[in-house]
């Protein structure tokens, strides 16, 4: 995984799930958001922040506030989409990519496999 600096780490898993952005793009906003740009109008699919769910989706912004800026736990971040409903779909494949296992979508146990 590629880590983030400073106050809150962000880091991108290397299996990341994307919409329409090109490995250009996607290294450059990468870089932006390890400098903690405000300019990015950007939606992140994160494994769960807490200790619950399966899938979060954040406004990129909102990462900024204080809140997250204080958290010591990383977000780890496996999908990057320009608008909220390209997130929910981004979401949605995971979630099939991933499959079900008595019930369970083991999300996070995919993404360590996938390390």
């Amino acid at each position: 995984m590629d880590e983030g600096g400073g106050g809150m780490d962000i880091v991108f898993h290397d299996r990341i799930y994307r919409e329409d952005i090109s490995d250009r793009k996607m290294a450059s906003v990468q870089k932006k958001i390890q400098k903690r740009s405000p300019k990015l109008n950007l939606f992140l699919v994160t494994l769960p922040i807490g200790n619950q769910g399966i899938l979060e989706i954040y406004w990129y912004p909102e990462l900024l506030q204080p809140f997250y800026q204080r958290r010591k736990q990383k977000i780890v971040v496996v999908g990057v989409a320009m608008s909220r409903e390209a997130a929910y779909e981004l979401v949605e494949k995971i979630i099939k990519d991933v499959g079900f296992q008595d019930g369970v979508i083991p999300v996070t146990e995919f993404f360590e496999e996938k390390t």
